[in-house]
C-alpha cells in the first residue's frame, strides 16, 4: 500500500505541470495511422475521426481510446484536412461523412448518423458523388454537407432540414468551405482557385445558404484553410502565409491580425473559439518545422505560444469543451489537455515588494525547466526567450496578470542544445537571464 501511494505521487508530480500530454493512438503510426477532427461531448468524452475511415472513442479524457467502426461491410477513407468529416451535437447524436473505396478509387459519399452515442451508425442516404468532405449540423434538424466528384471537379454543398432524410442543393457563389453558427447565418471560405490562392472576399448567409452576400473584400490573393465562428458576431478566418483575419460585426467586415507574432513563413491549420475571449489557433513554422497552439483570453489582443510535441507535423485540428479540457490532432498523434494547454500557474497570490524574474531551475535542463517570476501589479505581462543570435525563439507569457508570485514550464525538446535567454518584460521593468540546454 505504502508503495503505492508513493507511485501516485510521483505519478502527481510528474503530470501536474503538463500541458499538452501525447495519447496512444491505437490504429498505431503513420499514414495508416493519420486522425483529423476531434471533438469533445463533455469533459471527459470524446470522438475523433480517423483517415481510413474508423472513429476513435474515448470515455476518459483519452486516457484510453478505442476504435469504432461505422460502416462493417464498405471500406471507407476520410479527410484529415482541413479535418471535417465529424459533428456531434450532444453526446448522443452525431453525424460523419466518408468516401467509399480509396483516394486512389472513390466511389461515393456516404453519411452515417448515430442517436445512441455510438453505439450504432445508420447510413443516410445521400446525392450520389465521388468523395465526402465536410459534414455539420448546428441541432438536430439543419446540416450540410460538402461533396465532390473525381479530381475535386464539380462540388456542392446540400443542406437538410430534417436530420439528413432529405438534401438540397443549395448555390454559394463560388466553392469553398462553410460554417454555420445556426440554422440561418453561415459564411464560407472561398476554395482555392487555379493559381494556388484565392480573394479574401468571405461570403454570408442569412437563410441557411440559400442567398449569400460579399459584404467585404479587399481582392487580396490569398490562402484559406479554416474558419470558425463563437457566435453570430465574432469570427476567425486563417490560412497560410500567416494569414489570420477576425471580425466583431458578424462578418461584415474583416481585419487583419497581426499581434500574433507568426510572419508569412507560418501556415494556419485551425482555430477554435469558445466564447468571444478565448481560442486557440493551431499553425506551422515551416522554415523551423515547429508547431505551435496560439492561445488568447482576451479576445485576441493577447496571444501565448503552447508547443505541443507534434513531431513537426502540422496542427489538423483543435477542439475544446470548456477552457481547460480539450484536445488537437497531428497526423498520427492525438494529444491531451486539462489546464488549456496554459505554460503558466500562479503560486501565490501575496504581493511582492518588487518584480523579478527569478534563475530557471534546474539548469543547465533537459529538456524541460522551471522559471519563477514576481508581478506587482495588474498589467501586461510578457516572458520572451530568444537565442544567442538575438531571435525570438517562444513566447511564454503575453498576457495580463494580477499581482503574486508565478510560475511556468519552459519545454526545450524541440530545440537544439545551446544558450538561451529569457526576458520578463512590463511596463516600466525588464530583466534578463541566461539558461542552458543540454541534450
Amino acid at each position: 500500500m505504502k508503495k503505492l501511494f508513493v507511485i501516485l505521487i510521483m505519478f502527481l508530480a510528474i503530470n501536474s505541470n503538463a500541458q499538452w500530454v501525447q495519447q496512444t493512438n491505437p490504429l498505431g503510426t503513420g499514414g495508416p495511422a493519420s486522425v483529423g477532427k476531434i471533438q469533445f461531448v463533455s469533459a471527459t468524452e470524446g470522438w475523433i475521426s480517423a483517415g481510413n475511415g474508423k472513429l476513435l472513442h474515448t470515455i476518459n479524457s483519452g486516457n484510453n481510446w478505442t476504435i469504432v467502426t461505422p460502416e462493417p461491410i464498405d471500406t471507407l477513407v476520410s479527410f484529415s484536412e482541413p479535418a471535417l468529416s465529424l459533428c456531434f451535437i450532444s453526446p448522443s447524436t452525431g453525424w460523419i461523412i466518408s468516401t467509399k473505396g480509396s483516394f486512389s478509387n472513390m466511389q461515393g459519399a456516404v453519411v452515417y448518423r448515430t442517436t445512441n452515442g455510438g453505439n450504432n451508425w445508420n447510413k443516410l442516404t445521400v446525392p450520389i458523388y465521388n468523395a465526402g468532405v465536410y459534414i455539420q449540423f448546428v441541432d438536430v434538424n439543419n446540416g450540410w454537407i460538402l461533396v465532390f466528384n473525381t479530381n475535386f471537379n464539380g462540388g456542392a454543398i446540400f443542406r437538410t432540414t430534417n436530420g439528413g432524410i432529405n438534401w438540397n442543393n443549395i448555390t454559394p457563389p463560388a466553392g469553398g468551405i462553410p460554417f454555420f453558427i445556426n440554422s440561418n447565418a453561415g459564411w464560407l471560405i472561398p476554395a482555392i482557385g487555379g493559381a494556388g490562392t484565392t480573394s479574401d472576399s468571405i461570403r454570408k448567409t442569412t437563410n441557411g445558404g440559400l442567398n449569400w452576400t460579399f459584404p467585404w473584400g479587399t481582392n487580396a490573393r490569398v490562402n484559406f484553410t479554416a474558419i470558425h465562428f463563437s457566435d453570430v458576431n465574432n469570427g476567425w478566418a486563417l490560412g497560410k502565409n500567416g494569414l489570420i483575419l477576425k471580425t466583431t460585426n458578424g462578418g461584415n467586415s474583416w481585419d487583419y491580425v497581426t499581434n500574433t507574432g507568426i510572419t508569412s513563413t507560418y501556415n494556419s491549420e485551425t482555430v477554435f473559439f469558445l466564447n468571444s475571449n478565448t481560442g486557440w489557433i493551431g499553425t506551422k513554422d515551416t522554415i523551423l518545422q515547429t508547431s505551435y497552439a496560439l492561445y488568447t483570453n482576451n479576445g485576441g489582443l493577447n496571444w501565448t505560444r503552447q508547443t505541443p510535441t507534434t513531431g513537426g507535423s502540422s496542427i489538423y485540428n483543435i477542439h475544446f469543451f470548456d477552457a481547460l479540457n480539450g484536445g488537437l490532432t497531428s497526423n498520427d498523434r492525438i494529444l491531451h489537455t486539462t489546464n488549456g494547454g496554459v505554460l503558466i500557474k500562479n503560486i501565490s497570490t501575496e504581493i511582492p515588494a518588487a518584480y523579478s524574474l527569478s534563475q530557471n531551475y534546474p539548469n543547465p535542463f533537459n529538456p524541460t525547466t522551471k522559471i519563477k517570476f514576481d508581478v506587482v501589479s495588474t498589467g501586461e505581462v510578457k516572458i520572451v526567450v530568444y537565442d544567442v543570435m538575438g531571435r525570438e525563439v517562444q513566447t511564454l507569457v503575453n498576457e495580463s496578470l494580477k499581482p503574486g508570485t508565478y510560475e511556468l514550464k519552459f519545454d526545450g525538446s524541440q530545440l537544439t542544445s545551446g544558450v538561451y535567454f529569457y526576458k520578463l518584460i512590463t511596463d516600466g521593468f525588464t530583466e534578463t537571464r541566461k539558461m542552458l540546454l543540454i541534450k
